[in-house]
């Protein structure tokens, strides 16, 4: 079973098979969020040169990719060659690797979603290889809802709100319970639904201090 995780991609060494369009979207999108990036094919786009990344210019038909895999985290399988993509997959999965295989979805250890910012949150969908373009459009319905909602008003009164909460309340517990209590609190819940900022900043601080009083008697 595949579970969603935002990992931190600077901590991350991956190794992409193939040059190609899909190899270097992978890569791309790797390295931009910082992971160290090699790409390992015969052929490369000239794309590939520009994104700072390791190019290692070889036949896979006829080299052996063990020691570069067993450099890894993550395994990027992007070649057309079918019989070649399987030996990749069965070695890179043989040594223990998460694999991120462009060309079976059904044996993918790591799904690379689409990926969007709406209103301050990261939204990501995936159809894990069923539809991609249904799964793709489907953030342009989302972003839509989201920023027609109270959502991005509700994001930026509570994020200036928890903010305010950790330099008056040292105790994690404590400003647990005050959060709890923004989102169960009526009055600031309908100054939210409303669109009356103000009001709901008022509102938020006001649970704030009867929080951060209690904290201190």
């Amino acid at each position: 079973m595949r579970i969603p995780l935002w990992v931190e991609a600077s901590r991350l060494r991956v190794l992409v098979f193939g040059g190609g369009s899909v190899g270097t979207r992978r890569a791309r999108f790797f390295r931009s969020a910082g992971a160290e990036v090699r790409v390992v094919a015969r052929e490369v786009s000239p794309e590939l040169g520009t994104l700072g990344v390791e190019i290692k210019r070889v036949d896979l038909r006829m080299y052996d990719p063990s020691p570069d895999i067993q450099w890894a985290d993550v395994v990027v399988i992007a070649v057309s060659d079918v019989e070649l993509a399987e030996r990749l997959y069965k070695l890179a999965d043989s040594m223990g690797k998460l694999v991120n295989d462009a060309t079976d979805a059904s044996r993918t250890h790591v799904v690379v979603p689409y990926e969007r910012e709406v209103a301050g949150l990261r939204i990501a969908v995936t159809s894990e290889g069923a539809a991609g373009t249904p799964a793709r459009l489907s953030l342009d319905v989302i972003e839509k809802c989201l920023e027609r909602s109270w959502i991005p008003l509700f994001y930026a009164v509570y994020s200036a709100l928890k903010k305010e909460a950790k330099a008056k309340i040292p105790d994690a517990k404590k400003r647990l319970r005050f959060y709890q209590m923004l989102a169960e609190d009526e009055i600031f819940m309908s100054h939210v639904k409303n669109r009356r900022e103000e009001e709901a900043l008022a509102r938020g601080r006001e649970l704030l201090e009867k929080v951060a009083h209690n904290s201190q008697a």
